[in-house]
This record gives C-alpha cells, structure tokens and sequence, in this order.
C-alpha cells in the first residue's frame, strides 16, 4: 500500500518516538539499549537484533585476526606470540604516511587497506610493543642489534658518574685574578669635545657662530 504524505509523516513521528521510548536487550553485550542503538528498517523496526557497537567490536576484532593470520601470529624480532602484544609494523618505515592517507586513526582501516592489497610481506610485518617501539626510537630493536640485558646495563653504569674530592684537584692558578685594579676617570680634552660639535655644523653655521660671539 502506498502511503500518503501526510501518514508518511505520521509514521516518521511514531518512528522517532518509537526509538526513543523503547529499548530492547543486545544479546551479545547484555545491556538494555534504545533502538536508536540498534539497525532499523526504514519503518522504524529492528533490522538486527545487536547492537551496532558488538557489530563495530566484531568486524574490529575480524580485522586484526586476519592480520595475525597472515603474519604468523608472532613477533618477527622476539617471537612474542600473544595477541593483544601484537601490533602491525611498516618495514619501510612509512607508517606516518599510511596513516595520512585515511581521515580515522582507526587501526581497522589499516588493517583493511592490508588486507586488500594482499598482505604483501615486503611492507609489513608483526612486532610486539616493545620491539616496534624500540624500532622507532632507535631505529633498530636491540634484539636485532646483539644487546643483551647484561651489556645494556652495564652500559647504563658506565654513564654515571660521581663527583668527589678527586675531581677537584684542577689547576685553577689562571684564574685567580687577584684584586680589582681601580678604575681611572678619563680625561676628556675640551678641544676633542668642541670638534665633535662643531663636526655636525655645516661651515657657514659655524661662520654665523662664530660672528654671533665676538659681536658688532
């Protein structure tokens, strides 16, 4: 049956009421939620009965599974194998401008964009925190680099160091200047000031001057 305009906006405010009165329960999280949180057909009713955050969780949580699928499920430096450890890393590098090229921060995107281009193992790979952090920061994972705690450590002590009586033995004979020496007024000869002055006169400003001194 068709509907007229006027029922049509009759059953665009029943929706809107619809939705805002009555809430229903997501099987999934347990939480009784408005059917403003839940797909609708266009005349108000429920389309699927989860709630749109569970689906969002959901195709989330498939993303990042894939991704861990693809690449072995484990740290390619350290060979971590739990999940939520796991982060996905740009061999080249390139991250930042992967990232700029989508309008989120939503790891999910990434992990589509991978997912379609193949899971190309060239371009990337699975790290854990630590070692895709430690990548950043110097550049290469020290599990990588042959560091061991041990030598780290004992680098680490090597940096500090104490300053005692020992180091305060230097020879500081140059600098002891001794007493101040007294300071003399200079003495300013009044002929050296008088041709400074008459410097910023032109010579016919200084004749006028001059006639202006000696008189009639």
């Amino acid at each position: 049956m068709r509907l007229t305009r006027g029922s049509e906006k009759r059953t665009m405010r029943c929706r809107r009421t619809y939705m805002d009165t009555d809430r229903k329960l997501c099987p999934i999280c347990k939480e009784q939620k408005p059917f403003s949180s839940f797909q609708l057909n266009p005349d108000g009713s429920v389309r699927k009965h989860v709630c749109k955050a569970c689906y969002a969780r959901k195709w989330r949580t498939r993303a990042k599974l894939d991704v861990l699928n693809a690449y072995g499920r484990k740290c390619a430096c350290c060979g971590e194998a739990h999940p939520q450890f796991l982060t996905l890393d740009h061999v080249n590098n390139d991250g930042g401008e992967h990232r700029a090229r989508f309008d989120s921060r939503s790891a999910e995107l990434i992990y589509r964009d991978v997912k379609r281009e193949g899971f190309p193992k060239d371009k990337y790979q699975l790290l854990c925190w630590n070692c895709n952090c430690a990548k950043e920061y110097w550049g290469t994972c020290p599990h990588q680099m042959g560091l061991t705690a041990d030598v780290a450590y004992a680098e680490m002590e090597g940096k500090i160091f104490h300053t005692g009586k020992q180091y305060q033995n230097m020879n500081l004979e140059p600098l002891k200047l001794g007493p101040h020496a007294p300071r003399t007024k200079r003495v300013v000869d009044p002929s050296e000031t008088l041709a400074k002055l008459l410097g910023k006169f032109s010579p016919e400003d200084v004749m006028n001057l001059l006639k202006k001194i000696q008189g009639p």
